[in-house]
């Protein structure tokens, strides 16, 4: 196998590094040869007419919320975790009922 030389940043060097201590991979290579395989079965593997417009509704419904937060549309105080349990509490009473 033909062997590439490449530098990376100090901060990348030590993702690596972490990714491969972790038992994640079994070296460097491994985590190289890994990564490079995702990327290159990402791009020759576009998204189907379906998957895009499936993305796209989302990036659309994003934007929609960002667009409503910058104007001040949002719900000051709102407590996520108090709203989720109130939501987990009725779902258990509709099981039991």
């Amino acid at each position: 196998m033909p062997s590439l030389a490449i530098q990376i940043p100090d901060d990348l060097s030590q993702f690596v590094s972490a990714s491969v201590q972790s038992g994640a991979y079994h070296d460097a290579d491994e985590f190289f040869v890994s990564m490079l395989t995702s990327f290159k079965e990402q791009t020759e593997s576009p998204l189907t007419e379906e998957e895009n417009a499936k993305l796209a509704t989302l990036r659309a419904d994003i934007q929609h919320a960002v667009d409503q937060a910058d104007r001040g549309e949002v719900i000051h105080g709102f407590n996520m975790a108090s709203f989720l349990a109130e939501r987990h509490r009725e779902h258990a009473a509709r099981q039991t009922a």
